[in-house]
């Protein structure tokens, strides 16, 4: 089965490659109580930031604290919140395993990250599991050094597809921030790029799948339809 040699797919890695729903979440759920002195139950957490768009979650805890009437400087947020989040980090387990990706791979399609995660974060995490052997191109959070062009700007795909060498491709991603950095990808730069979703949340566009085999046989179909 050939695929064009000029597509590639770009993946989000929180919620998509990696289950963060005891790590990040909770340290947004922890750093919010810190500042407000009160209990913050994890359902609000993820309300607010998924329904919200919110790609970066320092910011999101920010609109937590204030959503719970509190206040805080995001200097103050920030280290607080990457003090709990490493002490939450081995939590975290992957949703796509490395035979996912060795499978994507023998299909000779390049495969690339943007995240938001800081790159320290991520290289922990990527190395832990041996997945850097497989992506061309990762832009993280520390990638761009304008802060107002990282994701969820789509000056963050931009570099990836760029750097790919690629027309057009896919994103895998797996919240309304995703979505958003997609279609504006597509108005800005005026190329096509499919956005594929996981997870249970509700995005204008792109087909839901929970599951690591039904997502590589949905990438195999929107592959061939580049």
């Amino acid at each position: 089965m050939g695929f064009s040699k000029t597509a590639s797919v770009i993946f989000d890695v929180d919620g998509v490659i990696v289950d963060v729903s005891q790590s990040y979440h909770y340290a947004i759920k922890n750093t919010a109580e810190y500042f407000l002195k009160r209990e913050v139950p994890i359902e609000e957490v993820r309300r607010i930031k998924f329904s919200r768009g919110i790609n970066n979650d320092w910011l999101a805890t920010l609109e937590v604290i204030r959503e719970f009437g509190g206040n805080a400087s995001l200097e103050d947020i920030i280290e607080v919140f990457n003090e709990l989040y490493r002490s939450l980090r081995d939590k975290e387990r992957l949703i796509l395993e490395r035979e996912f990706f060795e499978r994507l791979k023998a299909l000779d399609i390049p495969l690339g990250i943007v995240t938001g995660r800081p790159r320290e974060d991520l290289f922990y995490l990527f190395e832990k599991y041996e997945l850097l052997p497989y992506f061309e191109c990762i832009v993280d959070e520390d990638t761009i050094e304008q802060e107002e062009l990282r994701k969820p700007h789509p000056y963050a795909l931009h570099l990836c597809v760029e750097s790919l060498g690629v027309e057009k491709g896919i994103y895998v991603g797996d919240s309304l921030a995703d979505w958003l950095m997609v279609r504006d990808y597509r108005r800005l730069y005026e190329k096509p790029l499919t956005y594929i979703h996981v997870g249970e949340r509700i995005v204008p566009e792109g087909v839901r799948f929970t599951s690591p085999l039904n997502l590589f046989e949905a990438l195999q179909e929107a592959l061939q339809n580049l």
